[in-house]
C-alpha cells in the first residue's frame, strides 16, 4: 500500500547547496563560474554557466539549475530547474538524479511522480551515492512509489551507513531493535516525559521530607529551649542564694525570772543608792599591748570571703546581658569573648547573636553558626533554636561551607589547648 509522500520528504537528505566542482571540466568559463560562486558572486556565475548549459554540458545544467531551484542571482524558477536537473540526469549525472527525485517527491516545479522519484533515486544509489541510498532505503520502508519491503530498505540503509551517513545507521539501528518506524523518537519522548515526571515527583518528595525534618526539628529546638531556660532559671536562683547565703532561723530564748528579793530588803538597798555620794567611774586597766598585738594578728589573719569563680562568670554574663540591652554592643563583646574562650555556652549564645547581626563586631554567619552549634551541643536550646533558624536560610553550599569553617574552628582551639 502506498503511503502519502508528504510523511516521507522531511526526512530525505538532499545535495542542494553547493555546485560541482571543476572536476574533469576544462573550461576556463566553468572554472570562473565556481569562483564567482564561492565569492557571492551569483550573477557573474550565471554568466559564466548559462552559455555551458546550453551547449549540454551536464555540471553547467546541474549548476544552473541550483541558481534557480534557490534563487541566487536570478529570480527563482523551480520549472525551469527541474528541466535543468533533468537533463544533467539524463546524462548520468549522480548529483543532478537526487536532485531531480527530490523534486519529483515533493512536487515543486513539477508533478509529483513517486515512482519516477524512487527511479531516478535508484540510478544514483547504484552509482555508490550515499544520499540516494539512504532516500531509497526511506521510500522501501514506507512503502512510497516502490512496495514496501524492509529488507531492501535494511540493504540499503547498511549500504548509505558504510559511507557514514548517520541518518542511515539511525535507520538501521532502530530497525533491528525492532523499534517502530519512525525510529522510536515517540517512545524516546515517552521516556523522557515519564523521567521528568518521576524527577518532579522526587524533588516534591524531597521538600517534603526536609519540611517535615525542619518542623521536627523545631519542635525540638523548643523543647530543649524550655528545658535551657528552666535549667538557667535554676542556675540563676542558686547562685542568687549563693551571694546572700542561707537565712538562719534564730530561736528565742526564754530567760527565766530570777528569784524575787524580800520587799525591805529591796527598799533597803534603793535607800542606799539614793544616800550614795555621787563618784567618777572608776577607772580601767590598760590592756597589756603584746596581747593586743597578738589579738589585732588573729583578726587579720582571718581569710575574707571570697566570691566563687562560678558567681563572677554569672555576674560578668549579667553585665554583658546588661550593656547589649543598652546598645554597649563593644562592651558586651569585650566582656563576653573570654567567656567564650572558656566554653561557656551562653556567652557563646550571646556573641552568636552579634556575628549574626553584625553587633559590635563584623557580620560573620559562619562564625554565628560555630558559636551556636558549640553551645547546642552543651545543652543550650536557645542556641540550638538560632543554629536551625539559621541553617534553614543558608544554601546546600554555604551549609557546607559553615560546617568547614566550624571544624576549623574547633581543631584550631583544641591545638591551643582550649
Amino acid at each position: 500500500m502506498t503511503v502519502r509522500t508528504t510523511c516521507l520528504v522531511p526526512l530525505l537528505v538532499v545535495s542542494l547547496m553547493f555546485p560541482l566542482a571543476a572536476q574533469a571540466q576544462e573550461s576556463d568559463a566553468f572554472e570562473k563560474g565556481v569562483i564567482a560562486y564561492e565569492d557571492g558572486d551569483y550573477e557573474t556565475a550565471m554568466e559564466m554557466w548559462a552559455p555551458l548549459a546550453e551547449e549540454g554540458s551536464p555540471e553547467a545544467q546541474r549548476n544552473v539549475a541550483q541558481l534557480y531551484r534557490l534563487g541566487l542571482g536570478v529570480e527563482r524558477d523551480n520549472e525551469r530547474a527541474y528541466e535543468l536537473y533533468a537533463a544533467a540526469a539524463e546524462e548520468n549525472l549522480v548529483e543532478a538524479q537526487v536532485n531531480a527525485a527530490f523534486l519529483l517527491l515533493t512536487g515543486e516545479g513539477v508533478k509529483k511522480d513517486p515512482q519516477q522519484a524512487a527511479l531516478w533515486f535508484a540510478k544514483a544509489a547504484d552509482q555508490g551515492d550515499a544520499l540516494a541510498q539512504f532516500n531509497l532505503g526511506l521510500m522501501y520502508q514506507k512503502g512510497v512509489g516502490v512496495p514496501q519491503d524492509r529488507s531492501i530498505a535494511r540493504e540499503l540503509y547498511q549500504l548509505s551507513g558504510n559511507q557514514g551517513q548517520k541518518r542511515a545507521l539511525a535507520r538501521l539501528d532502530a530497525m533491528e531493535a525492532n523499534l517502530p518506524p519512525d525510529g522510536g523518537e515517540k517512545a524516546r519522548a515517552e521516556q523522557v516525559a515519564e523521567a521528568n515526571a518521576k524527577k518532579i515527583r522526587e524533588e516534591a518528595e524531597e521538600r517534603a521530607r526536609k519540611q517535615q525534618e525542619a518542623d521536627v526539628k523545631r519542635a525540638e529546638s523548643k523543647k530543649a529551649a524550655k528545658a535551657d531556660e528552666a535549667r538557667q532559671s535554676k542556675i540563676e536562683k542558686a547562685e542568687a542564694e549563693a551571694k546572700t547565703g542561707p537565712i538562719m532561723m534564730m530561736e528565742k530564748v526564754e530567760q527565766k525570772p530570777e528569784p524575787k528579793a524580800d520587799a525591805d530588803a529591796d527598799k533597803k538597798v534603793a535607800e542606799t543608792k539614793d544616800d550614795a555620794p555621787k563618784a567618777t567611774p572608776a577607772s580601767r586597766r590598760k590592756p597589756d599591748a603584746g596581747k593586743a598585738q597578738k589579738l589585732t594578728a588573729t583578726k587579720s589573719a582571718r581569710p575574707t570571703p571570697k566570691r566563687s569563680p562560678q558567681s563572677a562568670k554569672i555576674k560578668q554574663v549579667k553585665d554583658a546581658e546588661a550593656a547589649y540591652s543598652k546598645g554597649d554592643f563593644r562592651t558586651t563583646a569585650r566582656l563576653l569573648m573570654p567567656l567564650v574562650e572558656e566554653g561557656m555556652p551562653v556567652a557563646q549564645f550571646w556573641l552568636g547573636r552579634m556575628f549574626n547581626r553584625g553587633e559590635g563586631v563584623k557580620l560573620h554567619r559562619f562564625e554565628a553558626y560555630s558559636l551556636w552549634r558549640s553551645a547546642a551541643s552543651s545543652g543550650s536550646g536557645r542556641a540550638a533554636t538560632a543554629l536551625a533558624n539559621l541553617s534553614n536560610r543558608l544554601t546546600r553550599e554555604e551549609l557546607a561551607r559553615a560546617e568547614q569553617y566550624h571544624q576549623r574552628r574547633m581543631q584550631q582551639m583544641a591545638q591551643n589547648g582550649q
